[in-house]
């Protein structure tokens, strides 16, 4: 009996041994004697997603081409992949010295800006792509996304002046409940000056004493079933199929039952 319980003991160990060794092996990184079988490698290797080899095979083309603008832009793409956005951001901008137009660097460079918290900076570099390839629904998409994601600041100590007053009605028109209130916030970006000149173009801006004004009445529309709660009122723009923030302003909590309509009257005026 204690026999048998040894060797099950010793063929468990065995085992564990086996798949241990297993585990910890390496796939054997493949031969190249040139920078072109060195390519080849690296894109096999990021075919199968093994980024860090794949890094080895470009470096040693840089070993060889210090400024080879493949092999430093698609290190650069990787080294993102692998959350490196700093040190990808560095190489983007030694391409870029070289060539300041090239799309996949400066796509590259606006991806790891972005990682990096750097928002605006982002847009700026997206913008450029879209002057050089204003075709690009790539780039489109990722500029919007970028922008959805972008944070709102607090209008304190801007240059903006927001208010807003909603109005709650019933079914038969009567006066429900009012709500106003000036906590607001915006998006600190160039987009949002872009949309004030546009509105301006348009004649949609007022223009009194030094400031600039505008309006708009907004109606609510509610998207999921009853009851209805309003506490943020957004004012945004659809880009690529994303919705962009550029104004919010937030409420007291009220509740609009399923008969009640509301409405939003803004003012933001800009200093």
């Amino acid at each position: 009996m204690i026999k048998s319980i040894l060797i099950a003991i010793i063929g468990l160990g065995v085992l564990f041994s086996v798949q241990a060794a297993v585990a910890e092996e390496e796939l054997p990184l493949p031969e190249g004697k040139n920078i072109k079988e060195w390519e080849s490698i690296s894109a096999a290797l990021v075919a199968e997603k093994r980024f860090s080899e794949a890094i080895i095979y470009l470096d040693k083309i840089l070993e060889q081409e210090p400024d080879n603008l493949k092999a430093l832009t698609n290190k650069a793409g990787l080294l993102a992949q692998l959350g490196n956005f700093s040190k990808s951001l560095s190489l983007s901008n030694k391409v870029l010295d070289i060539e300041p137009d090239r799309i996949s660097a400066l796509t590259n460079k606006a991806i790891a800006l972005k990682m990096l918290g750097e928002y605006e900076k982002s847009y700026q570099i997206f913008t450029k792509i879209l002057t050089i390839d204003p075709d690009n629904e790539k780039v489109k998409k990722s500029r919007a996304i970028l922008l959805s994601g972008t944070p709102t600041i607090s209008t304190n100590e801007s240059e903006y002046l927001i208010h807003v007053m909603v109005t709650i009605r019933d079914e038969n028109k009567n006066l429900v409940a009012v709500a106003e209130s000036s906590n607001a916030r915006y998006l600190p970006s160039q987009y949002t000056e872009m949309i004030w000149k546009k509105l301006d173009k348009d004649g949609r801006i007022k223009h009194l004493e030094g400031i600039e004004m505008y309006t708009e009445t907004q109606k609510m529309n509610f998207l999921y079933e009853p009851p209805h709660y309003l506490g943020l009122i957004t004012m945004d723009r659809n880009q690529s199929e994303h919705l962009i923030s550029i104004f919010e302003v937030f409420l007291p909590m009220i509740e609009v039952a399923d008969t009640e309509t509301a409405t939003a009257q803004w003012t933001i005026i800009k200093k």
